[in-house]
């Protein structure tokens, strides 16, 4: 019987409730989740267990990031992993949430939005950069990093334009 297993994320700009409802099901299965993965995430077997998991975005230093950590296990949630400043959370389901309120939440969305338009920015920059070298000296190779820079470029618009209607969201109805 296999121990490790993938599952793919919808992608945390557009389904970061339902990612974490997922990981809660494999738990409640036997399937724990271990790390990030490329586009998803990495689960191990173990004892089924009923948690709900819950995601944060932060950009810490090591003295900042060991305080953060103590604030969450005070509250009953364990740090499961982490990556490019985005914690994932595990707690027992009779924990309550961290953010509960609108203004918690509106936080955790402008944390978890401030790079992307810049990375967005950025790419359509490089884009339109590498579009018009690439007009000017005819690269095969200029073509394909000008293809890969756009589609990056348009998935940043995504992200971005999926964000701030989160936020549009949470701003009228309280909820995400």
């Amino acid at each position: 019987m296999r121990q490790r297993k993938y599952i793919s994320s919808g992608g945390l700009a557009f389904s970061e409730k339902e990612d974490m409802r997922k990981l809660a099901k494999q738990a409640a299965e036997g399937w724990h989740l271990q790390d990030f993965a490329f586009m998803g995430y990495r689960l191990v077997r173990g004892e089924p267990k009923q948690v709900q998991y819950m995601i944060d975005y932060r950009s810490l230093d090591e003295a900042e990031e060991q305080e953060y950590l103590e604030m969450f296990e005070h509250a009953g949630w364990t740090r499961v992993c982490s990556s490019y400043g985005m914690y994932i959370f595990e707690a027992s389901t009779d924990v309550p949430p961290i953010y509960t309120d609108v203004d918690t939440k509106q936080d955790k969305l402008r944390r978890a939005t401030s790079f992307i338009p810049k990375m967005a920015l950025v790419t359509t920059i490089l884009t339109i950069i590498t579009y018009l070298i690439n007009n000017i000296i005819d690269n095969r190779v200029a073509a394909i990093i000008c293809f890969v820079l756009f589609i990056i470029a348009i998935c940043s618009i995504a992200m971005t334009v999926s964000f701030s209607f989160r936020m549009l969201k949470l701003m009228r109805k309280g909820e995400d």
